[in-house]
């Protein structure tokens, strides 16, 4: 009788804990991170009365939860790349926002300008276009001021979320560092058996700092989770964890950079590729900085050629036209890490070779190297950094003050800080150059047939521009300038003295004299305004291939492209993310259909289990009343 009444026991103990684990899992159907729970249950050891064994029942073996590594991983992994994904497409989208829809914007103020300058070489005297000039103007560097501040704002933006994040993940990893602690403790207060509980919770702890950033895992034998981040730095080892922490970039200490506690402020922001942590240093290293260089190329570019242009007209009292713009100085930053006290000074020297990269100049083995910062790749360098002999490459000039250390670096930056720095200076309207700065004619006595051109300024500097100037034919095929030595004479070819060229075309005779002077007085004149209008299709940056417009016309595009890749690929990791999710869901996931099938299931076997009882329970009775002979 004992075996049917330990067996039933047995039994009912068992549905017992079936049922309630069933319940509880209908109870956490909608708990994030609840793994289904099940009971295990194995055949009690039988019972041997020498002759043959009688089984002994059931023994609940301990609950097992649902759980696939292989899913868990596959679906942290793509948390982390969709997190990253979210992160840049937030910033793609403002500044495709920003750049590209918006009408009154900066390829609207640039045509606007230029037709401006077209107005006034309509009619060059006139007070009123030359006013509407520089109102154009004034529009011109108050969009790309606006733009640069919003760029700068989004920059702060990304400051204020990266914090945001370090401050999140420390406090994730700690707790999963007291879970780690807890977990180790209960499962060997339990002979081994792991708390389920425990583990849900340190699961989605996991899943939640997958999507801040990029993690890796391993397992010790005990039960403690690791975690690591970036390229292996350990974030979590078993019951200890090492903090993140933010510090300034070494060449610009208000872009935040990521370390950690005990990396004494090495930065590894660029081992952190992943999770929105990652997507954030992505946004700001391959969105928002290069879209701020680009701008400030092209106010670089416009204030140099503009100014330059003004420069080498004459305005309406006959003086060199004034400065519209002011002209953005270029960036060069000495690293913290610098050693000694020299310092870099760099100017943009050649607009048409000027990028939008910035560079990194290295002094090492009493060398300098030049490198682009976004890919590392190296600069073609000459000259020694001396006012005398200064650095170029790529349209720059770079002069090192002081006695450089091996190891000394500095960031280049031609066109980061332009944008925010560009301003329209001129008020006056009475100064804008729409003449130009000489003219030529024929004397009248002139027996051949030779024309000679309206003239062109190479050298506004020059203080000889405006002397006059006499070209006397000394033959058909010679001249001489102000009566100096003959030179041969070319058709149509270049004539340069004092800063200014000329073109003679034509069959000269001998005698024929030809005068270049000054063009003060002539008001009506508009050729410099001709040419400052024709600017907008000129080809100025790319060595000559790219006018301003076109510049911002790409800079546009590729924004607009950019957005839409990371838009594509978003909505394709989404799609992946949501079969990550499902995967997890079909293994770890309750059903409560099938959870109320089990309910019913277990339920049966209980009161079946109940019924073995009462059936012992009355065969017991049975033989007590036989053996007290009733």
């Amino acid at each position: 009788m004992s075996n049917v009444f330990g067996i039933s026991v047995s039994a009912l103990q068992a549905f017992q804990a079936a049922i309630n684990a069933a319940s509880n899992n209908v109870a956490n159907a909608s708990t994030p991170g609840y793994d289904r729970e099940t009971v295990n249950l194995t055949e009690a050891l039988p019972q041997s009365n020498g002759s043959f064994t009688v089984g002994a029942g059931v023994v609940v073996a301990g609950t097992s939860r649902a759980y696939s590594q292989a899913a868990a991983n596959q679906l942290n992994t793509s948390q982390s790349t969709l997190g990253q994904l979210t992160a840049l497409q937030s910033y793609t989208s403002q500044i495709d926002n920003l750049f590209g829809t918006n009408a009154g914007g900066l390829s609207t103020a640039l045509q606007s300008f230029y037709s401006a300058w077209s107005d006034v070489a309509n009619n060059p005297t006139s007070t009123a276009s030359r006013q509407a000039l520089l109102g154009q103007a004034q529009s011109v560097a108050t969009s790309i001021q606006n733009d640069s501040s919003q760029l700068n704002a989004l920059n702060t933006d990304v400051n204020g979320r990266i914090t945001a994040d370090v401050t999140q993940i420390n406090s994730i990893a700690t707790q999963i560092s007291a879970l780690n602690q807890q977990i180790v403790v209960s499962t060997g207060q339990n002979g081994g058996q792991q708390p389920n509980e425990l583990l849900d919770q340190r699961d989605q702890l996991l899943s939640n700092l997958s999507q801040l950033v990029g993690v890796t895992t391993t397992t010790d034998s005990n039960g403690s989770l690791n975690v690591f981040v970036g390229n292996g730095q350990p974030l979590v080892l078993q019951g200890q964890t090492t903090a993140l922490t933010t510090v300034g970039n070494q060449f610009n200490a208000s872009q935040l950079e990521i370390s950690t506690s005990a990396l004494n402020g090495t930065p590894i922001s660029a081992r952190i590729t992943s999770g929105d942590l990652g997507g954030l240093l992505s946004a700001r290293t391959q969105v928002i900085n290069p879209a701020l260089n680009q701008l400030g190329q092209v106010a670089t570019a416009l204030s140099q050629t503009v100014n330059s242009q003004q420069a080498q007209g004459l305005d309406l009292k006959g003086q060199f036209g004034a400065a519209i713009f002011s002209t953005p100085a270029a960036g060069a930053v000495a690293s913290s890490k610098n050693t000694d006290a020299t310092t870099a000074s760099v100017s943009v020297t050649g607009v048409g070779a000027l990028t939008a990269n910035d560079y990194v100049l290295s002094y090492n083995a009493g060398a300098y190297s030049l490198t682009r910062s976004i890919d590392g790749s190296s600069v073609a360098l000459s000259g020694n950094g001396t006012a005398a002999s200064p650095l170029t490459a790529e349209g720059l000039s770079i002069v090192l003050t002081g006695t450089p250390a091996a190891g000394d670096q500095f960031l280049i930056q031609p066109t980061a800080g332009a944008a925010s720095s560009f301003k329209a200076v001129l008020s006056d309207p009475s100064k804008i150059a729409a003449a130009g700065a000489v003219q030529t004619s024929a004397s009248n006595a002139n027996t051949g047939d030779a024309t000679i051109s309206a003239g062109s300024v190479l050298d506004a500097a020059n203080p000889n521009l405006l002397n006059a100037v006499t070209i006397q034919f000394t033959s058909a095929t010679t001249y001489s300038v102000n009566g100096g030595p003959n030179t041969a004479y070319t058709d149509g070819g270049n004539i340069a003295v004092n800063g200014w060229e000329v073109q003679i075309s034509g069959a000269p005779a001998n005698g024929d004299v030809f005068t270049i002077k000054s063009n003060a007085g002539g008001t009506g004149d508009n050729r410099n305004a001709l040419a400052a209008a024709n600017q907008q299709t000129t080809g100025i940056l790319g060595n000559g291939t790219t006018s301003i417009t076109g510049a911002v016309s790409a800079m546009i595009t590729g924004l607009g492209s950019q957005a839409q890749q990371i838009n594509t690929a978003h909505t394709a990791q989404t799609a992946i993310n949501n079969q990550a999710v499902a995967n997890v869901q079909s293994v770890s996931g309750v059903n409560l259909d099938e959870e109320a099938a089990s309910l019913l299931q277990w339920q049966q076997a209980y009161q079946a289990a109940a019924q073995a009882l009462t059936i012992g329970n009355s065969l017991f009775t049975t033989l007590i009343n036989s053996v007290n002979g009733r």
